[in-house]
């Protein structure tokens, strides 16, 4: 069945089972986007309601979640709950390419403010809570989630969706920066950024095309590479002391900055200044470089043999650290599910959080993704510790992490009268970085900017 068939198929199931359409129109729309007229007889049979359903009058309650498409992972566990037949449907929407975040906060802000409840259950970057739950455009979950069940879930993710005392989503799957390294050609891992960039020289290009690979792009990826070379030079964002002074210009700072415009053209392709994860991923897939810095989701799909070349041959290290400074950090991100503030469902919505929230579920995407789950009992998981070892290499309840962007969301939680709009600072900070990078501008002065 084609996307388009599928698609009409959802929207008459959506109205059969929320009583505006008669059976009669139904099963003529079935028939006529291919259906045979038993296949259709037996649909409309299925829409009919149970008798636990949710809504009260004996038919099921329907909500639309939305979400990227990865390797049919999503669209199997959104099956999996419609088959529980637990009074609530879930009409997936996978329109949205999962890259560009920025289109999907447009997307969605665009909709509520327009107070919409056409999309029931959205991802959330870990920038975007307090913002949300400044404008009241999610669900505040406090009252729907005890706090006994919140405390298996890890904390820094929590407190990433909290503000001004409240949690406004709740953490899908965290994230962190890593290094990934060719281990059919480096049998260690570097420790220190001047590592790196030594085995990268000798990498390249006698053993492969390209020594380090990493995002370089006018978007927020570029601030999340910088904020962890930063950190690992010792340098800061924030004064620890005072979240409202800046301290990224200092000789910290420009350490970094420095090292990192010395990469492009050497270590690094010119074109790296218009890498975003894909392009990178990708290169790094075809065996076209020895390093690489990604998120987790990039070494699933580095060890699928169908599509990539460096399957089983690669592995993943925590992040670097360069100058004096003896710890690399990385920059936590992460994924979160918001309910609309708009939604006619909140409670239906909240039980398919419920359900992605599940160890069954968190299993599924730290094995098939990779993606690093916020439930605490997937990291001693056997089965997930198989399928991805550096899971127990790489303790995430105890990681160094570059406050960064989540930083900042975690502590205008706690300040909210300090709350920016760190959207648009992304945007103005990667357009500082990617004029250095790029040579347009001087770094000591940007810098001073930034």
């Amino acid at each position: 069945m084609i996307s388009k068939q599928r698609g009409a198929l959802d929207e008459i199931i959506v109205k059969m089972r929320a009583g505006r359409m008669t059976r009669r129109t139904f099963l003529e729309r079935a028939v006529a986007v291919g259906l045979s007229s038993s296949a259709a007889v037996s649909l409309l049979e299925a829409c009919g309601g149970t008798s636990n359903s949710t809504g009260g009058n004996g038919q099921t309650v329907n909500i639309t979640f939305l979400e990227s498409e990865t390797n049919g992972v999503f669209a199997g566990l959104v099956s999996t709950f419609n088959a529980q037949n637990n009074g609530v449907h879930v009409t997936y929407n996978s329109n949205w390419s999962g890259e560009d975040s920025a289109k999907l906060l447009t997307v969605l802000t665009t909709m509520l403010r327009a107070r919409s409840g056409s999309i029931d259950v959205f991802p959330m970057d870990i920038i975007w809570p307090a913002e949300f739950g400044a404008n009241g455009w999610t669900v505040p979950l406090d009252d729907k989630w005890p706090k006994a069940d919140r405390a298996n879930y890890l904390p820094g993710p929590l407190e990433g969706c909290t503000y001004n005392g409240r949690l406004w989503a709740a953490p899908f799957f965290t994230d962190a920066g890593l290094i990934y390294y060719r281990t059919d050609i480096n049998k260690t891992a570097p420790t220190t950024w001047d590592d790196l960039v030594n085995m990268a020289r000798a990498a390249s290009p006698s053993t492969t095309k390209l020594g380090y690979l990493w995002q370089g792009a006018r978007y927020e990826g570029l601030v999340c590479d910088f904020v962890e070379v930063l950190y690992g030079y010792g340098g800061a964002i924030l004064d620890p002391n005072d979240p409202k002074k800046v301290t990224i210009n200092s000789p910290e700072g420009v350490q970094a900055l420095t090292r990192m415009i010395s990469w492009v053209g050497t270590i690094s392709p010119a074109a790296v200044t218009t890498h975003k994860e894909e392009d990178s991923r990708s290169a790094w897939q075809d065996g076209d470089a020895a390093f690489m810095r990604n998120w987790p989701y990039a070494y699933s799909l580095g060890n699928d043999p169908t599509t990539s070349k460096i399957a089983g041959k690669f592995d993943v290290h925590p992040m670097l650290y360069g100058g004096s400074n003896m710890v690399g950090h990385s920059c936590i991100g992460g994924w979160q599910l918001g309910i609309n503030a708009f939604s006619k469902n909140p409670d239906a919505a909240w039980k398919f959080v419920q359900y992605m929230l599940s160890p069954d579920v968190q299993k599924t995407i730290a094995v098939q993704l990779s993606n690093f789950a916020t439930l605490k009992s997937i990291y001693t998981d056997p089965d997930v510790l198989t399928a991805v070892p550096f899971f127990g290499k790489i303790q995430v309840t105890e990681c160094e992490a570059a406050p960064g962007l989540s930083f900042l969301s975690r502590h205008y939680g706690r300040h909210p009268e300090a709350c920016p709009r760190r959207p648009d600072q992304a945007d103005r900070s990667s357009a500082g970085l990617e004029s250095v990078t790029v040579g347009f501008a001087d770094h000591r002065e940007q810098i001073a900017r930034l």
